[in-house]
């Protein structure tokens, strides 16, 4: 993109941008790019004392973080696409980069190119965030899609493989791993604490059916996979897992690999970001983005702009969540069974919105429900005690309804 655009993007950079060195894992692999430009020592870029800009785009914590945190302490500003350090270790490598005058810019790890980052940082920093709602994933956007046109998980996965939407493996995204990590930055910067993302509860995509969407399309929603994070009094309720959202939502109509961020502030009410959240060109598009910003600040002789937030932000309970759910149980086709479930909910203070009942074939039906909003807590009480219930086969589903 810089070589293909060098000269609209040094014009609105206010200086020229040169490529001195590319650190690679393959040597051996063909690129595009002047073979005496690439190097196998990553160190030796970060040390070079020519260069002014570090961008970082190898993924993981290691060698990243140290590579990082290298280039910062040597007073050389940063370009990341790193979603997993900056969730885990965002609040220090901030700090580092504020302490010491410089940049360290984000963007492309969060969206791809939807520009959320700096809107969070600047644009809205004088509103309280009230919530955010991201779909911040494509791969699981996409499969889901496919599901509601009439695929079955196993079959539209091995397609988004094939397609090179999804790794071999794919447990960072069907997982939920990566929406975390992204959802966890978010609520971090609109905060103003970090969000440890080993304490977001975590559910992935694995267990959605063709039957779990076509029900839940006859109910007027759609299911997405959703990182939600919104204040519980003093601590943050930050929680990745896939929801029936409503079709007249604007999340709802984000189909496909697009990604998009639904903010609600009390000063700018809502809005939504959407578009391309992943590709090489979108993530291209913003780490450019990022180093204009940059160059800007050095050609201004400027400080950095690195806006750091606190470390051990609280992540509340999820047991104090209240939202309606969608529950889908197996059963035995005998009399009695829907009264024992709602003597179950009952005692869990569960009331029922709506309800299905559904023959299955050989002694056995199935009971979709909807509930009005119930503590999580409650819920999770009211499922442990139908697995005891003689009437109970399996509880084939449960997902919470986005409201």
């Amino acid at each position: 993109m810089l070589s293909d655009n060098r000269s609209v993007i040094e014009k609105r950079a206010g200086l020229s941008i040169e490529i001195t060195r590319i650190a690679v894992r393959d040597l051996a692999k063909e690129r595009d790019v002047p073979a005496h430009l690439i190097t196998g020592d990553c160190e030796a870029v970060v040390n070079d004392p020519d260069i002014d800009v570090i961008i970082e785009v190898i993924g993981g914590l290691e060698p990243a973080y140290d590579l990082i945190r290298s280039a910062l302490q040597q007073g050389k500003s940063v370009v990341t696409a790193n979603k997993e350090l900056m969730a885990k270790h965002g609040s220090e490598l901030l700090s580092l980069a504020a302490q010491n005058d410089l940049d360290l810019h984000l963007e492309a790890a969060v969206g791809g190119g939807i520009p959320l980052i700096q809107p969070l940082k600047h644009q809205l920093a004088g509103n309280d965030i009230l919530r955010l709602v991201g779909i911040l994933n494509g791969t699981t956007n996409y499969i889901l899609s496919k599901i509601e046109e009439g695929g079955d998980f196993d079959q539209v996965l091995a397609e988004a493989q094939a397609l090179g939407y999804a790794e071999a493996d794919p447990t960072a995204d069907v997982d939920a791993f990566d929406t975390t990590y992204k959802i966890s930055i978010l609520a971090s910067i609109a905060f103003g604490s970090q969000v440890n993302p080993s304490n977001v509860s975590r559910q992935g995509i694995r267990s959605i059916t063709r039957k779990d969407v076509e029900i839940a399309e006859t109910l007027g929603f759609r299911i997405k996979l959703v990182g939600v994070a919104e204040p519980v009094g003093d601590q943050v309720l930050v929680r990745v897992h896939p929801a029936l959202v409503a079709h007249d939502h604007p999340l709802a109509s984000v189909r496909g690999v697009y990604n998009a961020l639904w903010v609600q502030g009390d000063f700018v009410g809502s809005l939504m970001f959407s578009g391309r959240g992943a590709g090489g060109d979108a993530t291209a598009s913003a780490v450019i983005g990022d180093l204009i910003d940059i160059v800007r600040n050095i050609d201004d002789e400027g400080k950095g702009s690195a806006v750091p937030y606190a470390t051990g932000g609280e992540v509340a309970s999820m047991d104090d969540l209240v939202c309606r759910y969608y529950l889908r149980i197996r059963v035995s086709d005998r009399p009695r069974v829907l009264g024992e479930i709602a003597q179950i909910f009952g005692l869990e203070e569960i009331s029922i919105s709506t309800m299905e009942m559904r023959v299955l074939g050989e002694g056995e039906g199935e009971i979709t429900f909807l509930t009005h909003p119930a503590r999580e807590a409650n819920v999770q009480a009211a499922l442990r005690a139908l697995k005891s219930e003689p009437g109970v086969i399996a509880l084939e589903n449960r997902l919470r309804v986005l409201d």
